[in-house]
């Protein structure tokens, strides 16, 4: 998948889609779930704590495409809410991403120059806030207000291969 069909997705998916969301969008495609130095007991705890603070939804896409590698995706918590077999699964899949995944940094320009130019054409209010972003490259990326507010993501980066089939 091309990244600006990922981009493409996540505008249909969430029209107020900011800056600050495609660059937190892209940064997780190149480095990951991070979470690198949490325990299990933290990851599960942390993970816990979110889902208990989520009502069930069936309206919600539960995976959302993250790289244009395929190799990563978000999971929706509010996909999980109700079964704690996938709950486990996620929690799981989590550990093991975090475990094996190796960030590819050389990857952050390009993927950003390629947002900047689809902004340009799909989203031009947002193309020059997400070229001053590529150029500070924030190292912990947090979603803009507004998406926060309107769409309250919850969800963990983890292998697409741990949750298909």
């Amino acid at each position: 998948m091309e990244l600006s069909e990922i981009l493409n997705w996540h505008y249909r998916c969430y029209p107020l889609l900011q800056a600050e969301d495609i660059y937190k969008l892209i940064f997780q495609g190149v480095f990951g779930p991070g979470h690198l130095g949490a325990e299990l007991n933290e990851l599960r705890n942390q993970l816990v704590k979110e889902i208990a603070g989520l009502k069930s939804c069936f309206e919600i896409e539960i995976i959302e495409p993250v790289d244009p590698e395929g190799q990563l995706v978000r999971v929706n918590l509010l996909g999980v809410v109700n079964s704690q077999a996938a709950q486990e699964r996620l929690l799981q899949g989590l550990i093991k991403t975090c475990q094996e995944f190796v960030p590819e940094p050389g990857l952050m320009a390009t993927r950003l120059e390629l947002a900047v130019d689809w902004c340009q054409k799909n989203l031009p209010s947002q193309a020059e806030k997400l070229l001053r972003l590529s150029q500070v490259r924030p190292a912990a990326p947090v979603h803009s207000e507004i998406y926060r507010r309107v769409y309250r993501p919850a969800y963990r980066v983890i292998f697409a291969r741990l949750w298909e089939g």
